[in-house]
């Protein structure tokens, strides 16, 4: 071809070569300017679909008019060859330039600054190149990026023409869903865009194998490591963003280019330094059994997992309760992670076949968003526990965290023996957290079918004593259950001493029975061992509270909230202690504050009905009116059968003014679960204007009925 006139332009030297074609440097003898000529490769010629695909690769281009995109002159055929004619870029492939040194901070933004431009012009016109690469991204001596070979661009609209299952593009800068072979939109080329920087930051792919089957391998199933091994200088809004970019899930990652945008330009925050403090949270692990009743497995295992590292004494382990709202969720783990002010997730799966289970976990830093550890077992069900075990001592590791004599003695021990106790345990369980008066009493037969196989299964007492307080409390209020929890109680104790629930657990049960004072010396000897122990501070907080000891109240919640940064609960209360006070400046702060918190929740998981609800109440409270309602009719579709959700509701139509609705809220939360919570509600100040009323008499009177 060297030397070769096609039409109006003379070959001069082979540019380079791929699967869809072969490009050329040429004379354009008519304008006098150099041209890049991309020729389909001979053997493709003969084929229609190909021709096709070519047509629209310039199609697609040839519509784009941006400074980071070549420019498309001409689409010609010349001796049964097709060909485009388009700008010749003088300068250097993107890949070229990392692999001679690595780029600065600076010249990495600018370029990928550049490239979403370019992505975000094609984008807006239903166009998606399907093929970023550093080898298709060329800088030009001035430092300008372009964007070359739409040879893969699809047109928004336009006909199928790739084969069901292929997979067209370069394998190691391949979309999930494109490696997959599935429908392909912008978020393909989003993805390109995250494995493009991370080349540009590292100098390495985040995705390697040592052929093509492995790479799809690792970019299915693997996380890339940490940028900050290659280098320390990349500010943290970089690596969050990468870490956005580079998520597998498509319903996770960055939504559009012009929000890459809108990230790279705004000022780079500096690296953020690791702090000393050894903090995690365990999400829920997800269900791959081809049996979906295997939930409770998951959720099981995910339960122990975190009891096991709550043994460690230099970790800061978010409780169960503290999760749950982002079970079952998509969630952003990084944003969860934020959220609840954590340096570590831990998330992973199980599947449970017959008696073959297979854990997968892996160790992410939200500070960089990628992970630390992973490990995948292969293991028989009777092995669970010592999957459980050597997750925990592995994280423990990858933290950094020496255990001592006692705590790997702690860790070795199993909660049982009986694999059928445990499963009882772990349905328990499962059937305690979803909620609700019959699932309740199944927990209860559940936790004692566990005991009757092991009577000395001490986790199977405690949450026995959990469901027996539930059933007090929310849905019976008969004095028997004070008896069973105190003696569901004392064994726990008895099998082990050290176990700091079993205290909590009494003095829970002395404060349901109004002996205000004994609970308050309960949750006072904790503190005493424990001083970190925050459901401790929070009940001396109730005490206080109920007792009109409003100065006392709030110093207990203040220090809960210490504790728990990420959680509203505090400020729930802080905020009604300074109402009841009178003191209206510092209610709208804890207000305000209360707000925000349960905000990130909501962001975090969108379907939380408590948030929602609590939400409502907020605005309510603050006088905005229409964003209460809004909330409201969000709390009905996501929680419709959550008592204090729908009790929340019952506030918000207090402070709305709306009598009616308020009682009709009241009558259906404690009719689903506020039986034993008179008391509370007596006092509640939201309900101060309805206090009077002989509806809202009745309805305490008759408990909801």
């Amino acid at each position: 071809m060297i030397g070769k006139n096609i039409s109006h332009y003379k070959i001069l030297e082979e540019l380079g070569a791929g699967g869809m074609g072969t490009v050329y440097k040429a004379q354009d003898t008519k304008l006098d300017r150099f041209v890049a000529l991309k020729f389909l490769p001979p053997h493709l010629n003969q084929a229609e679909e190909n021709k096709k695909r070519f047509i629209h690769e310039a199609k697609a281009a040839s519509a784009l008019n941006h400074p980071n995109i070549a420019t498309i002159y001409e689409i010609d055929e010349a001796d049964g060859q097709m060909f485009i004619a388009m700008e010749y870029i003088d300068g250097k492939e993107l890949k070229e330039l990392i692999g001679n040194n690595q780029l600065s901070i600076d010249d990495v933004l600018n370029y990928a600054t550049q490239i979403a431009a370019g992505l975000q012009a094609a984008h807006e016109k239903g166009i998606v190149h399907r093929d970023i690469k550093s080898s298709n991204i060329m800088i030009t001596e001035k430092g300008q990026v372009k964007i070359m070979d739409f040879g893969l661009a699809k047109i928004r609209g336009s006909a199928q023409l790739t084969k069901v299952g292929t997979t067209l593009g370069t394998a190691a800068y391949m979309s999930p869903e494109q490696a997959q072979g599935l429908e392909t939109d912008h978020q393909t080329d989003i993805w390109a865009f995250g494995v493009v920087l991370y080349e540009m930051l590292t100098g390495e792919l985040p995705f390697k194998g040592d052929y093509e089957q492995a790479v799809i391998y690792s970019i299915l199933n693997e996380e890339p490591k940490a940028v900050e091994p290659f280098r320390r200088d990349v500010p943290e809004t970089i690596t969050t963003l990468l870490y956005e970019l580079l998520q597998k899930d498509v319903n996770k990652r960055i939504k559009s280019t012009m929000e890459i945008l809108e990230r790279l330009k705004a000022k780079p925050s500096k690296p953020q330094q690791k702090g000393d403090e050894k903090s995690i949270a365990v999400l829920y692990f997800e269900n791959m059994s081809p049996d979906k009743e295997n939930e409770y497995f998951c959720a099981g295992i995910t339960e122990d997992i975190i009891i096991d590292l709550s043994k460690i004494h230099k970790l800061k382990v978010i409780p169960r309760s503290d999760v749950l709202a982002f079970r079952a969720q998509v969630v952003n783990s990084r944003k969860v992670g934020e959220i609840l002010g954590v340096k570590y997730i831990l998330e992973g799966s199980v599947r449970k076949v017959g008696q073959k289970i297979r854990v997968t976990a892996q160790l992410i830093d939200i500070q960089n968003g990628f992970q630390v550890w992973a490990e995948r077992y292969d293991r028989l069900l009777e092995d669970i526990f010592d999957v459980q075990i050597e997750v925990s001592q592995k994280i423990a590791k990858a933290m950094k965290v020496s255990l001592s004599d006692s705590e790997k003695e702690s860790l070795a021990q199993k909660p049982t023996d009986d694999l059928r106790a445990y499963d009882f345990y772990m349905r328990g369980r499962d059937l305690l957290t979803t909620g609700g008066k019959k699932n309740n009493e199944a927990a209860i037969k559940m936790f004692e079918h566990a005991l009757a196989i092991d009577e000395n299964y001490s986790l199977a007492y405690v949450a026995l004593a959990e469901a027996y307080s539930l059933q007090y409390v929310f849905y019976d209020g008969d004095q028997k259950w004070l008896g069973k929890i105190i003696a569901a109680n004392e064994k726990a104790h008895e099998l082990d001493p050290e176990m700091v629930e079993v205290e909590m657990a009494k003095g829970i049960v002395f404060f349901h029975q109004k002996r205000f004072d004994e609970a308050k010396r309960s949750f006072e000897e904790i503190i005493k061992k424990k001083d970190d122990f925050y459901p401790a501070f929070f009940w001396l907080g109730v005490i206080a509270e109920i007792t009109n000891n409003y100065d006392t109240a709030i110093t207990h919640f203040k220090r809960a909230a210490e504790l728990k940064p990420y959680s509203d609960d505090p400020w729930l209360h802080i905020e009604m202690a300074y109402r009841r006070k009178g003191d209206v400046k510092s209610s709208r702060f804890a207000l305000k504050k209360m707000l925000e918190l349960i905000t990130k929740k909501i962001e975090a998981n969108s379907k939380d009905g408590l948030a929602l609800s609590r939400a409502a109440a907020c605005y309510a409270i603050l006088g905005d009116k229409d964003a209460a309602l809004d909330a409201l009719e969000l709390v009905l579709k996501f929680a419709p059968n959550d008592g204090l959700a729908l009790y929340n509701c019952a506030c918000t139509y207090a402070q709305l003014g709306n009598k009616q609705k308020a009682f009709e809220f009241l009558r259906k939360a404690i009719g689903i679960g506020y039986k034993n919570f008179v008391e509370w509600i007596e006092n509640d100040p939201d309900f101060e204007e309805l206090r009077d009323d002989p509806q809202f008499k009745e309805i305490l009177a008759k408990g909801g009925e």
